[in-house]
């Protein structure tokens, strides 16, 4: 299980065609510059594994304090922007805190992918859950290398004014209260195990459930 405190950004930059040497040169820099970053804890990036190319860069950090004091200058978001003729819309950026992680070190995560989930504020306490009794499963954690579920809120000037307002007491209560969004990263050390991991009972039974409710955006990754 990941530390409470800690609070995870995670960012995804799409691709126009044929500017992806470019794309992955310039994101490939603002890893590098991200490293320097006062409170940074560790920092990963991925690429999509379709024709559509995306980018994601996932940074985790020692506290919301932290993130607020480092973003101006190290915002992944906002050091994707410095080059726009690279991209094919503007970045996605979110705030998160996790919620469950699971590690098995010994193994080498080469493939991944991230569900994306959006729900009416008053139901995503129950999709949560849903989420979570199937991810505490010894029978489905056992195909995992790596992973994480995550609640959060899109990075937006609201959502920075709502963590400058709060941020001596109760942020984490406001972005609690705000939030939409689930977000679960599940990686793996070869296909292998990812077919299982999809193909298992406990994944399609709450699939099915969720999707019941809103969409999975699915996008499937490999590790740069």
């Amino acid at each position: 299980m990941q530390h409470s405190m800690e609070l995870l950004v995670v960012t995804l930059a799409h691709v126009l065609p044929g500017k992806d040497t470019e794309a992955r040169a310039h994101i490939r820099s603002i890893a590098d510059t991200l490293r320097s970053a006062p409170g940074l804890i560790s920092s990963r990036l991925y690429r999509s594994r379709s024709n559509d190319i995306v980018y994601l860069l996932l940074t985790t950090w020692d506290d919301e304090q932290s993130w607020l004091k480092a973003q101006e200058r190290y915002s992944p978001k906002k050091l994707l922007l410095t080059a726009t003729n690279l991209l094919a819309s503007q970045p996605e950026q979110w705030l998160l805190s996790y919620l469950w992680g699971y590690s098995r070190p010994t193994a080498p995560a080469q493939l991944a992918s991230i569900h994306i989930m959006t729900f009416d504020p008053q139901r995503i306490e129950q999709v949560q859950k849903q989420w979570l009794a199937a991810l505490y499963q010894p029978e489905l954690q056992m195909h995992l290398t790596f992973a994480f579920f995550a609640r959060g809120i899109n990075d937006t000037p609201t959502a920075h004014r709502l963590a400058t307002v709060a941020r001596t007491a109760g942020y984490r209560e406001v972005f609690a209260r705000q939030s939409s969004l689930l977000f679960g990263f599940f990686s793996w050390a070869n296909e292998m195990e990812r077919e299982n991991f999809y193909a298992h009972d406990i994944y399609q039974r709450v699939k099915r459930i969720v999707e019941q409710e809103a969409p999975i955006n699915v996008l499937s990754l490999e590790m740069l």
